[in-house]
């Protein structure tokens, strides 16, 4: 299966580099305030911090750690945003790239930057540029104030969700461009505008808090729903037919189900009889199909045992394979050698679902934008 130009995705490593840069290195600047400076915020936010200037909030705590996972948590609902989506949606087109282009990126759980001056589970990793000021009173009590400049952040924001919208844009008329439409090719580019999408998302809500403004200058493309819509619209052409080999037929059913509900949750259609014929195009036919074999292999040893042999490859309309797996494994069980079977079967089914096949296929998905 060939590959699209590789100007989307460049463009957006060089970008997305940038981007954690800003991140690690700009995310969180911590100074303690002198008692004259603090006196101000703690007694009067408004006066040291003018709203029309300034996203700020104020936590107190027993400890600084304390004190600043309240106030950026405080900040967070000012920007009325769930952070932790900020996180997962920005983790995975991190891993996108990461996986892509076979190098290993920075990562946001990889960078001791963030722990370094703020160490609070997640909330500070999805806001840019917080400035945060400490103070300790005589009692041990500490006050943190975390704050946006909301001219400077907005500048910052904005240039982003520029950036990603030229590349979201771009793909979405590559993926436009291809005259057979019930492609894995256009499927794969509207997945990974729907990744950067839904960070761009989260950073228009952010900006349209920081500037009201804002609200009229969306992303041209809709948002990263209007993206899932098309992708899913695409999803419902293709059609990916599911062909097992098993020995026993209980098996067989359950593997193909696994399979198929990998396929069904990211949109495809399955046909679970297989039915693709090398080489033709008749309508009706499945647009893929994956040929699967799995075999279950009894070990005898100290325990019961079962060795799983598991083999996979997913074929074009033209009986080519494009995509290939291979996973082998033991699960054992100390009294029953059907236990350790079952588990063995359990294994390849989770393997489908949400583990290596699963992790595997979606990372070949999005290896075709380069």
């Amino acid at each position: 299966m060939k590959k699209i130009n590789q100007e989307p995705k460049s463009a957006f490593i060089l970008f997305f580099s940038f981007l954690l840069f800003l991140l690690i290195t700009s995310c969180v600047s911590a100074k303690n305030s002198s008692d004259n400076t603090a006196l101000k915020w703690v007694n009067n936010l408004e006066a040291a911090y003018p709203s029309r200037d300034w996203v700020a909030a104020v936590a107190q705590g027993s400890s600084r750690e304390l004190a600043e996972a309240g106030a950026m948590q405080a900040l967070a609902r000012v920007f009325r945003t769930d952070i932790e989506s900020i996180n997962k949606a920005s983790l995975q087109f991190s891993q996108i790239i990461d996986n892509s282009a076979e190098s290993r990126n920075i990562t946001f759980n990889e960078s001791k930057n963030f722990s370094q001056d703020v160490n609070i589970s997640a909330n500070v990793r999805g806001l840019i540029g917080v400035q945060v000021d400490v103070y300790s009173n005589n009692d041990g009590t500490v006050y943190v104030c975390a704050r946006m400049n909301r001219r400077e952040c907005s500048a910052r924001y904005s240039a982003m969700i520029r950036g990603n919208t030229a590349i979201v844009n771009r793909l979405i008329a590559s993926a436009s461009g291809f005259s057979e439409q019930a492609s894995l090719d256009v499927y794969a580019r509207l997945s990974f505008a729907h990744a950067i999408a839904q960070v761009t998302d989260n950073f228009q809500s952010i900006l349209e808090v920081l500037d009201s403004t804002a609200a009229n200058r969306k992303p041209s493309y809709g948002g990263a729903n209007a993206i899932k819509t098309k992708m899913l619209e695409t999803a419902g052409l293709i059609t990916i037919g599911v062909s097992m080999n098993t020995e026993q037929p209980a098996d067989r059913t359950l593997f193909t189900r696994a399979a198929g509900s990998l396929f069904r949750d990211l949109g495809f259609r399955i046909n679970e009889q297989g039915t693709l014929v090398p080489g033709t195009l008749v309508p009706g036919n499945d647009s893929y199909v994956l040929r699967a074999n799995v075999r279950l292999e009894a070990i005898s040893q100290n325990v019961f045992s079962c060795r799983y042999f598991f083999n996979a490859a997913l074929e074009n309309r033209n009986g080519t394979a494009i995509f290939s797996f291979t996973e082998d494994d033991r699960k054992s069980h100390p009294n029953m050698a059907s236990e350790a079977r079952r588990l063995a079967a359990q294994a390849v089914e989770n393997s489908f679902k949400e583990g290596k096949f699963a992790n595997e296929f979606n990372s070949w998905l999005n290896s075709f934008v380069e």
